[in-house]
């Protein structure tokens, strides 16, 4: 099915280690199966958006969010529609009209930018388009840093609790392997 496709047999060495790897696994499983029994290759981009906005508890963010700082935008949001444009349609016909409608502007402006030879952009919205820039670097930054600490808790916890079965193995007279 999938050329570059390696199946590896067998259990990882460090299991502990793995947890969130393992108990996310079934759900990979899961969505895969019900998602790709037919038109395969398209639906492996939903499934890998789904895993991808799922909440991570070790990271207290979803995959996407701690990646690019802001949670996915899905459905209309990812539209070119203003959200108050949005909160206003109620039926796909008024959709239609004001998708076409912003298709009819950006014709408009791109003939418009040909015609003239010339850019439309000034200073000022360089300027705001920059601090959106810095803003969103920041907001990433952020959330990156933060998912990294939450994640370095969760080990020192994992850490924590492998010491201790250990040790009330060892107690107990339990053989390790």
């Amino acid at each position: 099915m999938w050329k570059d496709l390696k199946i590896v047999h067998g259990k990882p060495r460090h299991s502990q280690s793995q947890g969130s790897v393992e108990r996310s696994n079934p759900d990979i499983e899961n969505m895969l199966a019900t998602w790709l029994q037919d038109n395969k290759t398209k639906k492996l981009r939903f499934v890998q958006l789904m895993k991808n906005r799922a909440y991570h508890h070790g990271t207290k963010h979803s995959p996407y969010e701690a990646m690019f700082g802001t949670p996915p935008k899905i459905g209309l949001t990812s539209s070119l529609l203003p959200a108050n444009i949005i909160e206003k349609l109620k039926t796909e016909e008024e959709l239609q009209v004001a998708l076409d409608s912003i298709e009819v502007l950006s014709n408009d402006n791109k003939n418009n930018e040909v015609i003239c030879g010339i850019e439309k952009e000034d200073d000022e919205d360089q300027n705001i388009i920059e601090k959106q820039i810095k803003t969103r670097q920041i907001s990433i930054n952020q959330n990156r840093k933060e998912s990294l600490n939450h994640l370095k808790i969760q080990a020192k916890k994992n850490d924590g609790n492998v010491r201790k079965t250990i040790l009330s193995r060892k107690c107990w007279g339990v053989n390790q392997s």
